[in-house]
């Protein structure tokens, strides 16, 4: 009998639940990503260089977001082979792959704004000979608040 009491002991097992409820008044953190450019810039013939100089930042008069923000600068542009771009961060040049950035973080919680400069370049004597271009050129920016953890 002894011996059938212990072969029982062997598979009882215990199960225990544990139920906490926490209550926290928790904020929504403050996104804020502004981008603000220059007038328009007009390229031509005689002067075929032009440049857009834009800028992301993080803060607005009274706060600073307190997320960061991942994104991409984008040319939207219907132009041929005479029309060339170069993107510039800070003076430090970004590389185009199909007309958009790298992914780029604008951090949270510290005052931040990054410079950018858009050159424009045309070759009158590549592309369309001959005839006016007249050519929009739009620059997007898509972000995404930045991912925790």
């Amino acid at each position: 009998m002894i011996i059938f009491a212990l072969f029982c002991l062997k598979i009882a097992f215990a199960k225990f639940k544990t139920e906490e409820i926490f209550n926290k008044n928790l904020d929504i953190a403050t996104p804020i990503f502004i981008v603000e450019g220059n007038d328009s810039t007009k390229i031509s013939a005689i002067n075929n260089i032009g440049y857009y100089e834009f800028k992301v930042k993080n803060f607005n008069e009274n706060q600073i977001s307190e997320t960061g923000f991942e994104y991409t600068v984008e040319v939207i542009a219907d132009t041929d082979e005479s029309i060339k771009f170069e993107l510039y961060k800070d003076n430090e040049p970004i590389k185009l792959e199909n007309l958009k950035s790298e992914q780029l973080i604008l951090p949270g919680n510290e005052k931040t704004e990054q410079n950018y400069k858009l050159k424009v370049i045309y070759d009158k004597n590549l592309g369309t000979k001959g005839i006016d271009i007249l050519k929009e050129i739009q620059v997007k920016i898509h972000s995404e608040q930045g991912k925790i953890g």
